[in-house]
């Protein structure tokens, strides 16, 4: 059941005072963070990693406006489990954070997002509570690979947001780049309470060779893994005067190199007593580094949940179905697609329809053209629908697409190609108007359809698929500049698609991360082609029959 406005605030504030009861921010600040708790850690007598500033300075809020603290209480459970977590704030509704922080956890009802304040016992903080979690399908709690997850915001936090490091930004991590860390974690290497206040440090990056041979000896293997992991910092010391390091309550937050998220604060050496199991050491072990989820690596999957849409609310991408008399409309439900809710009604003088969320609020918005060629932005206001036109001339417009933000401005785009074939970026402003157009290319006239949501390539940069008449399938590849060209195409199947009647992308439909692709065949069967974020597609799996009445999808 949604909960009120004033019972979300009071939970807010149970957490908080839980916080201080227990003696955790000023007053109390909440235990340690989750990425430096033992759940997800090895179980080994001498060190074992942490996932987890010793060292470093106090900062404000300022220098890392989008940094989040996590809160998470459940008094149900006989531990009583209170900790904290840091996050970044990659859209106003979107928070980026370790994996180890969410998996196992219930955010939607137990959790609280704060923002905007520089120490844990600030009283003018912004909030907002979870509406969705998603952990990395990947994430494995042993050795804490593919340690990363996505919080969806029951609102949008009215803070700054951080762009993330995509596949083609190699030059951040090149050895001996410094990196900032932020987080409110432990200040000692002891056990101890999280620092009330934020702090920064400057940390070196490591090459993966470094990383590699100064983690293997303390856990006994390999536990750094080259490509999915990143070190940074000089070497531990031993002794916290001397340290820079994360530790525990630094968990989830950002490892930033010129403007961007380049790791999340993920896992780090610790020490326990072999008699007793207790901790004695939580990091700055000598001659150790703490380790971070490499994001770059990522950036396919945070993008895909970053810009996803959602009808039914459940976290995976919905197909719009419109039948083609009476203008009823179906939503089948992501995940599986074989089951559906209605849609309404209403909807006979539409002849497109694309799903989105240009103004960043959580809720699922459109992207209509009527027959008369109307183009409007369906969306929520309180609690109504509106229709808010954007432009009366797209009776002629090829095609549309809404591919996620292809500018690199961190806000959702539109594409369109001409009745000449020249492909157009409208540039989003966050608010569901768009800058006037931009020419990109021409040629687009050799497809009868262009579609396009998210990242195929799972380099974090949206992509567009074209579709001759004929059925070939042709990838076109996102780029840093927010270009497409005929030239750059990569031929994916001429075959594969040749049946298809309809054919669109609706985004990431079984959660994986990865945008996928949807066609219907003449005679009513839907067919999902799952995406492996390389640029391929599986072949079709049915999942769905019926729909031969049905004439128009997104």
């Amino acid at each position: 059941m949604t909960e009120t406005p004033g019972e979300a605030k009071a939970r807010t504030q149970q957490i908080r005072a839980a916080a201080e009861k227990r003696g955790l921010i000023k007053k109390s600040v909440r235990q340690e963070s989750q990425a430096n708790s033992t759940e997800g850690s090895p179980e080994l007598s001498t060190s074992a990693p942490r996932p987890q500033i010793v060292g470093g300075s106090t900062t404000t809020i300022s220098s890392a406006p989008y940094i989040v603290q996590l809160w998470y209480q459940d008094a149900t459970r006989p531990d009583y489990v209170l900790f904290y977590c840091a996050g970044t704030l990659i859209a106003p509704n979107k928070v980026l954070t370790a994996a180890h922080c969410v998996s196992g956890f219930d955010w939607v009802h137990k959790g609280e997002v704060d923002g905007g304040v520089s120490t844990l016992s600030a009283t003018n903080y912004k909030w907002a509570l979870v509406k969705r979690q998603w952990v990395n399908p990947s994430f494995n709690k042993n050795t804490l690979d593919n340690d990363v997850a996505i919080l969806t915001l029951d609102r949008p936090m009215p803070l700054s947001v951080a762009p993330i490091a995509m596949g083609a930004d190699i030059a951040l991590y090149k050895a001996g780049t410094y990196a900032t860390v932020f987080g409110w974690g432990t200040t000692t290497s002891a056990p101890a309470g999280p620092s009330n206040v934020l702090k920064m440090a400057k940390l070196p990056i490591q090459a993966d060779s470094t990383c590699d041979s100064a983690l293997r000896d303390p856990v006994s293997g390999d536990q750094f893994i080259n490509g999915h992991m990143v070190c940074a910092g000089p070497p531990g010391t031993g002794t916290d005067s001397t340290t820079t390091s994360t530790c525990p309550g630094d968990s989830g937050g950002p490892l930033v190199v010129r403007g961007k998220v380049v790791g999340i604060v993920s896992w780090g050496i610790g020490i326990r007593d072999s008699s007793t199991g207790e901790w004695i050491k939580n990091c700055g072990v000598k001659g150790t580094y703490p380790v971070f989820t490499k994001v770059s690596a990522y950036a396919g999957v945070a993008k895909a949940r970053t810009y996803d849409t959602d009808a039914t609310g459940d976290g995976n991408a919905d197909v719009f179905a419109r039948a083609s008399t009476g203008g009823t409309a179906r939503f089948y439900k992501g995940k599986t697609l074989s089951t559906y809710s209605s849609g309404g009604s209403g909807f006979s003088t539409w002849n497109k329809v694309l799903q989105t969320d240009l103004n960043r609020d959580g809720i699922n918005d459109y992207i209509v053209r009527t027959t008369s060629g109307g183009l409007y932005w369906r969306h929520k206001s309180g609690t109504k629908t509106v229709n808010t036109k954007i432009s009366s001339s797209y009776k002629t417009v090829k095609q549309i697409i809404t591919p996620g933000d292809v500018n690199g401005d961190l806000k959702p785009d539109l594409l369109s190609v001409t009745s000449k074939g020249s492909l157009y970026l409208y540039a989003g402003k966050g608010n569901g108007t768009f800058a006037g157009a931009k020419g990109i290319s021409t040629g687009w006239l050799a497809y009868a359809q262009v579609i396009g949501h998210g990242d195929y390539t799972g380099d974090g940069l949206p992509d567009l698929i074209g579709r001759t008449s004929k059925g070939a399938v042709y990838l076109h590849a996102g780029n840093s500049t927010g270009t497409f060209s005929m030239s750059s195409r990569k031929l994916l199947s001429t075959t594969k698609f040749q049946t298809s009647k309809y054919f669109f992308s609706p985004g990431d439909v079984d959660g994986d991360g990865k945008s996928d692709i949807v066609t219907v065949i003449s005679s009513g069967y839907m067919y999902l082609y799952k995406g492996d974020g390389k640029g391929n597609f599986a072949s079709a799996v049915r999942v769905a029959t019926g729909l031969k009445s049905y004439n128009l999808f997104g």
